[in-house]
């Protein structure tokens, strides 16, 4: 096909779209994302040549970078239609991809280690609480099982449950993330990293071999899965997926989102399939350069929905489009939430500063001797304020003893543990030499 077009044709080619004679054929295309091998009745009814107007769309698909080629999710066939409201949230996504915590702030790296660490926290609380034996049976309970995961990755404590394992192991991956990222998710990969997730060794990157019998409860909560002897097949389309390109391109982001729902929709393995797709969503997410959140926002502030068909609709062909707006809304909200962060612990650093600058201590200082005279039956411990801020053990330690030697804190034992309270006079010590 020739790339030059005539004037003439150019013309009624321009007239046709301002028109809207062309919408047709236009959402036609978005809806199969496939080529034709012409649309017929083009010339007759509009007087425009067969291969202009494939010409034309094929140009307009490419420039907009959005598309799903059909059959691209496997056994599940799916398609995206762009609209204004998808193309407004991926360049507000994209405008904000070069913001990362570092360069948006001028607060100690510790600081911002001890700020991503919190927000981290938070993302993994609710990812054990999956359906099955680890789903709390009421919000008291909910509630006292994410405080015990919390104490216990604040604290560096053992886990005492199933759900606190799991938690345990996914916001350590987490932490891992750089180092994950940094091999392209081949199939050989994808099953190395389900084995680092999983509990128990046995079940780590082996493909379920049974099919799932009960789409309502367990392992199927997100649907009936792929056959057992489609798992390979349809892991390996993954694995292409996200290591190959797509002509015409797909966004990352859009890519992103796919992979959380296409490994969800497979369900390859007995155990662990949800929290690995989110694995999955996080690492090629930061390998795409969407680096400044501890946590791919699919988690957290994502509701129970998913990419699933109507109930009148062909259950393996659909449009995921309103599932794909909803997940780049929550992308969109993250970036908003992390530049809040960053502003609030902003003020609260130089707040600190302000009322603590004449004591001649750090602002890690500072912030135990805030947080002391706020609250004086606080305990502190050196191994949870290491933790808590990424510190080697002696450097926490020293925070604490440098505070007892200056008489702000006083020093106890219990069994093998030290701890840390504010001191008896401290209060009248330290009030009038701090500003009000």
């Amino acid at each position: 096909m020739n790339n030059w077009i005539d004037e003439p044709t150019a013309l009624r080619l321009i007239e046709a779209l301002d028109e809207g004679r062309l919408d047709s054929l236009f959402q036609a295309a978005h809806v199969d994302y496939s080529e034709r091998d012409g649309f017929s009745g083009t010339s007759l009814t509009l007087g425009l040549p067969r291969d202009v107007v494939t010409h034309l769309l094929g140009s307009v698909r490419r420039a907009q970078g959005l598309t799903i080629l059909a059959g691209a999710w496997g056994d599940y066939s799916g398609w995206i239609t762009v609209s204004a409201e998808l193309v407004e949230l991926l360049h507000e996504v994209d405008v904000r991809a070069n913001f990362d915590y570092r360069t948006a702030t001028q607060l100690p790296d510790d600081v911002i280690r001890h700020l991503k660490n919190r927000i981290l926290i938070e993302e993994v609380l609710p990812l054990g609480l999956t359906k099955g034996d680890l789903t709390p049976t009421n919000e008291n309970e909910f509630t006292q099982a994410k405080n015990a995961a919390r104490r216990m990755l604040l604290h560096g404590s053992k886990p005492c449950t199933d759900y606190e394992r799991w938690v345990l192991r996914f916001f350590d991956l987490m932490q891992r993330l750089p180092e994950l990222a940094a091999e392209p998710l081949t199939l050989e990969r994808l099953r190395e990293l389900h084995s680092f997730l999983v509990l128990d060794e046995a079940q780590g990157g082996v493909f379920r071999t049974e099919p799932i019998f009960n789409p309502n409860v367990g392992l199927s909560a997100d649907g009936e899965g792929a056959l057992p002897e489609r798992i390979a097949s349809e892991m390996n389309a993954i694995a292409t997926y996200g290591t190959g390109f797509q002509k015409p391109f797909v966004h990352p982001l859009i890519k992103t989102i796919i992979y959380f729902y296409w490994i969800r929709r497979v369900q390859p393995f007995v155990v662990a399939n949800g929290l690995f797709a989110r694995l999955i969503a996080h690492i090629y997410e930061y390998q795409q350069g969407y680096r400044c959140l501890p946590c791919t926002p699919l988690t957290r502030n994502a509701s129970s929905e998913w990419a699933a068909a109507p109930p009148d609709a062909d259950k393996s062909k659909f449009d995921a489009t309103a599932f794909v707006i909803k997940r780049l809304g929550l992308f969109l909200d993250a970036y908003t939430e992390a530049e809040s962060e960053i502003q609030n612990a902003t003020r609260r650093h130089e707040a600190l500063n302000a009322r603590f600058g004449s004591l001649d201590i750090n602002h890690r200082q500072a912030r135990i001797l805030d947080k002391a005279l706020g609250a004086p039956t606080t305990v502190f411990t050196i191994k949870r304020h290491a933790r808590s801020w990424s510190l080697a053990y002696e450097t926490a330690r020293q925070d604490f003893l440098q505070l007892v030697a200056t008489g702000y804190l006083e020093q106890a034992k219990r069994g093998r543990v030290f701890e840390f309270r504010l001191a008896r006079d401290a209060e009248k010590r330290l009030l009038p030499r701090l500003p009000a």
